[in-house]
């Protein structure tokens, strides 16, 4: 579950929906750019399903013993690992399983997780690609056309997580990979308050929109886990529409 305040609230996306949005993103992406893969839908299926493992733990949020939503970033490390390998494993396609399970061992490597929880994971998403992946590993990670296709699912992952927490990006511009001499920032900044600015090399159309599906819970509510996970599931989906220009 991804969380935003709002005045007295608390807005609530899941984790699949956020997915959805990832996979906009991509599709706002100009044809020559989507040209560096051949493995089109693949990439598509990737970006739009890497978070599929969370859709049954989110169909209500989690409350912590000190009253606050366990979000993607700080539930049980074993739990996250569950939920990772679930959203690899149900990958209808063996290469999208590939791309996934790529994308959250860079999150996993790059955590303030311990060396033994880290291993650990890598070593179980390891043994369960074995299993899926016929072809040549290392040619497949050492091509220029993954490297684009893993670069595409980080990307599009990063832009809609902080749009859908309406935050301003931190750290270092992201930069999607074109080629071995190519590559695109990626960075995003917020211009308005509900308008997001980006490189114009990127996307097709000076202009583009989202709309993200959310809960609003009034957050005195969160006191009472029980009638806020009542009012989650009651309460209508809300829509909130994000342009992002360039």
């Amino acid at each position: 579950m991804i969380t935003r305040e709002y005045d007295e609230f608390i807005c609530l996306v899941s984790q699949h929906d956020h997915a959805k949005i990832s996979l906009d993103i991509f599709n706002f992406f100009r044809e020559e750019i989507k040209k560096n893969t051949k493995n089109l839908e693949a990439l598509q299926y990737s970006i739009r399903n890497h978070d599929s493992g969370w859709i049954e733990f989110d169909l209500h949020p989690k409350i912590s013993n000190d009253n606050k939503v366990f979000t993607f970033q700080d539930i049980d490390v074993q739990l996250q690992d569950d939920l990772w390998l679930k959203s690899i494993s149900s990958s209808i396609n063996p290469y999208s399983s590939f791309l996934i399970y790529k994308h959250f061992r860079y999150l996993c490597e790059n955590s303030s997780r311990d060396k033994n929880d880290k291993e650990n994971f890598i070593k179980s998403c390891e043994r369960l690609i074995d299993e899926r992946i016929i072809d040549d590993k290392k040619n497949i990670i050492d091509s220029e056309e993954f490297k684009f296709e893993l670069s595409s699912l980080q990307i599009c992952d990063l832009i809609s997580l902080i749009i859908c927490r309406e935050k301003v990006m931190g750290g270092n511009s992201p930069f999607l990979h074109i080629n071995s001499v190519n590559s695109l920032d990626c960075s995003i900044k917020k211009v308005d308050k509900s308008v997001y600015k980006l490189n114009s090399k990127i996307f097709a159309k000076k202009e583009n929109f989202v709309e993200i599906p959310y809960k609003q819970i009034e957050s005195e509510l969160i006191m009472t886990p029980k009638k806020f996970k009542r009012a989650f599931i009651e309460y209508p989906m809300k829509y909130r529409k994000l342009y992002l220009i360039t």
